[in-house]
């Protein structure tokens, strides 16, 4: 089934002499929606919070990657990638750039949210009292000449350092194909109150601007000449609503060790293997 359905929203534009799909030198850069934290098992370093079946890991085995480094780290940052050390729990993780070079075939990254502050943004939405108001309006402000969505602004802002991150790759590992991996289906339209404690105008708020980011990188992929992988169509239906047994996404509230608004172990695997079988067909078309 993901087979069918893995291109869906990719945009594909190869660099010269890309490595093979199987058997590749793969490099997984990234946040926490790649690094899955809480799902089993923990993977090393500790500060980085990431897991051993994250997607990158499950993407590795099935490709069979010759070589597989995930620095994937929660809490990363375009500047932890390419800029500096990124700060952990449990102290220095090198920037994520340091692992990729002219023998690298495949990287795969998933960044931009921590940028904008977007888990913070959606943290605060929660609702934790009896006669609720909805949170989004504190992010659509007026500043005197007009109405302004601060998390769009900080969205368009951060395009051109994505762009520069994008270049940097490109510089450090010049035959790698790299792929952009977005963020996934939070939550369906309308949301599912009290389920989920967020409201209905919040929910569509929230994944709108998740929408937001998504396609302002799927643009940039392109104009880049690199690949997006777009991973809101394999998630619909399997969001933050859906049953436990069935999220990509997990809620707010969890009966386990994963974490509010991130990766399942269910969401992790399909991921990977969404992102397998994507990259084996386009190599064979």
């Amino acid at each position: 089934m993901l087979a069918g359905i893995a291109c869906v929203g990719c945009t594909s534009s190869l660099p010269a002499g890309p490595g093979s799909a199987t058997r590749p030198n793969y490099v997984a850069m990234g946040d926490s929606f790649a690094a899955a934290p809480g799902v089993p098992d923990p993977a090393a370093p500790r500060g980085c919070h990431k897991s051993t079946n994250n997607y990158p890991s499950v993407l590795a085995r099935r490709l069979a990657a010759a070589a597989f480094h995930d620095v994937t780290c929660s809490g990363a940052t375009s500047d932890d990638i390419v800029n500096r050390e990124q700060q952990t729990d449990h102290g220095l993780v090198p920037r994520q750039l340091d692992m990729i070079g002219p023998p690298t075939d495949l990287i795969t990254i998933t960044i931009g949210a921590n940028d904008i502050g977007l888990a913070g943004d959606a943290e605060s939405c929660e609702v934790k009292r009896a006669d609720p108001e909805p949170c989004a309006g504190a992010f659509v402000v007026d500043n005197g000449t007009g109405v302004v969505d601060t998390i769009s602004k900080a969205i368009a802002a951060q395009v051109p350092v994505w762009g520069a991150m994008i270049d940097q790759l490109r510089a450090n590992a010049p035959r790698a194909r790299i792929i952009l991996v977005g963020y996934g289906m939070f939550i369906r339209p309308g949301g599912c109150f009290p389920d989920q404690p967020l409201l209905p105008y919040d929910a569509n708020y929230l994944q709108a601007k998740v929408n937001e980011l998504n396609d302002r990188q799927r643009q940039l992929a392109a104009e880049k000449g690199i690949e997006f992988f777009d991973t809101r169509t394999i998630s619909a239906g399997h969001d933050m609503c859906a049953p436990p047994t069935e999220r990509y996404i997990q809620g707010y509230v969890t009966n386990d060790d994963s974490v509010p608004l991130h990766p399942t172990a269910l969401g992790a695997t399909a991921v990977g293997n969404a992102l397998t079988d994507y990259l084996v067909l386009s190599e064979n078309r």
